[in-house]
């Protein structure tokens, strides 16, 4: 049973069909890549163009045509993209042509920067994202069909049946056991434990801290488990990691990279020499600051060309001794992700403060656009919001949900007109005064 058939068929995408030519490019040369790169931001150009009111407008006012695009190189002669410019013309970056396009959805995303942006995708995009994860898979050596514990996402608010159904479903096709890594209570860490020595999991997906602490733990009651691969995501994957990961588990650890306005972009072989950037579906380039420079080849529902995601990273040119011929992230700064400290000494991450928002709704009901949770003293919270200000009842909601997690920790609530970026000059979630 072909199971990302059932998976396409669905959810109205074609992740199979990329996923065969996928297994076809990886070897490509980088004479072969340039060209298959050229063709798409060719596409994209053109369809710009023709339906994206921000990019006609600047193509016409700086004498750009579709066919100008011959090279690589043309890719500059657009502007820098960043999330603020999109939020302040955000009507400008919807295709005229949106209901022909396959499928569009509308997610929100702050990444690690925090700041709210909704953004659209078509089913290309979504297609093109997975089926790169899938060779990723390849590389992992884990096959269709494989157990999975999936230590990421989840919600902190109750979702709807739906929601649930179809995480229900998923978890069934893909033969996976999820749980939530937001809650960090002792009869969840004992669930995860107990799924751990009552299932054959080949592979674990997680953020890199959580799994880190839990691995700890496990260390600690002497348990030990033969796990064929680790991925890891959303958080830095460090070194220590890598060895406690690899002791407890036995297994082998390969990190990814992407954003949430892009999908995925980077993934590690089992030559381990660095990430290898998806020259498929993305074009990326440094700034001076070595900041992540990304071009969307596929997303036509929301074009993101040149796009600054706030990360830093170092690339190289160097070949990887596996023989694909893409280029390397050898490391990605500037994701670390601060963490709140409870009364009772667990370590909260910031996501949860992001799905709070927007599982209770508060995020829309009162036009949320950016929050910054700040702790002030292990007794003390403080949450900035630039929003509408909220009812008593909300206030009451997110502080009870809060405290559930960090105790009767004392928080207040500051209604602002914006919040400053830090010195570095990156907008900060989340700051935690203790550390």
């Amino acid at each position: 049973m072909n199971v990302t058939k059932i998976i396409d068929f669905l959810t109205s995408k074609n992740v199979e069909g990329y996923y065969g030519i996928y297994k076809d490019t990886q070897w490509y040369s980088k004479q072969e890549m340039t060209l298959l790169q050229v063709n798409k931001l060719k596409s994209l150009v053109y369809h710009c163009y023709e339906n994206i009111p921000y990019y006609r407008n600047y193509m016409l006012a700086n004498s750009i045509k579709p066919e100008d695009i011959s090279s690589l190189e043309d890719i500059t002669l657009f502007p820098l993209l960043t999330k603020e410019i999109i939020k302040e013309n955000y009507n400008q970056f919807i295709p005229k042509n949106i209901n022909e396009i396959k499928t569009v959805k509308t997610s929100q995303t702050g990444g690690t920067t925090g700041n709210i942006l909704f953004t659209k995708t078509d089913a290309n995009t979504r297609s093109s994202t997975w089926a790169t994860f899938k060779r990723f898979h390849d590389w992992m050596g884990i096959k269709q069909g494989d157990k999975s514990l999936i230590l990421m996402g989840g919600h902190v608010v109750g979702r709807n049946y739906y929601d649930k159904f179809k995480n229900y479903v998923n978890n069934y096709l893909t033969n996976s056991i999820s749980f939530n890594p937001y809650n960090t209570s002792e009869e969840n860490i004992e669930q995860i434990i107990h799924a751990l020595q009552n299932n054959q999991f080949s592979m674990i997906r997680s953020y890199s801290q959580f799994l880190f602490s839990l691995s700890i733990r496990l260390k600690s009651m002497g348990l030990t488990f033969n796990i064929k691969a680790i991925t890891t995501t959303a958080e830095p994957l460090m070194p220590e990691h890598r060895a406690l990961f690899q002791e407890v588990f036995n297994a082998e650890v390969f990190d990814q990279y992407g954003c949430g306005e892009i999908g995925g972009i980077a993934y590690e072989c089992g030559a381990h020499n660095g990430l290898h950037i998806a020259d498929e579906r993305v074009i990326v380039e440094l700034n001076e600051k070595k900041e992540l420079i990304i071009t969307d080849l596929d997303n036509f529902a929301m074009p993101f060309i040149r796009y600054i995601n706030a990360d830093q990273a170092i690339i190289s040119d160097a070949e990887c001794s596996c023989g694909r011929k893409s280029s390397l992230i050898k490391q990605v700064m500037g994701r670390t992700c601060d963490y709140m400290i409870g009364m009772n000494g667990e370590f909260l991450h910031w996501a949860y403060f992001w799905h709070l928002f927007f599982d209770s709704e508060i995020a829309e009901k009162r036009s949320l656009k950016k929050f910054q949770i700040v702790q002030e003293a292990k007794d003390r919270l403080l949450v900035r919001l630039v929003c509408d200000n909220l009812s008593n009842a909300e206030q009451l909601l997110l502080t009870t949900n809060i405290r559930q997690r960090m105790g009767a920790i004392s928080i207040s609530y500051s209604f602002e007109e914006d919040i400053e970026n830090a010195a570095s000059g990156k907008y900060r979630p989340v700051v935690n005064k203790l550390l």
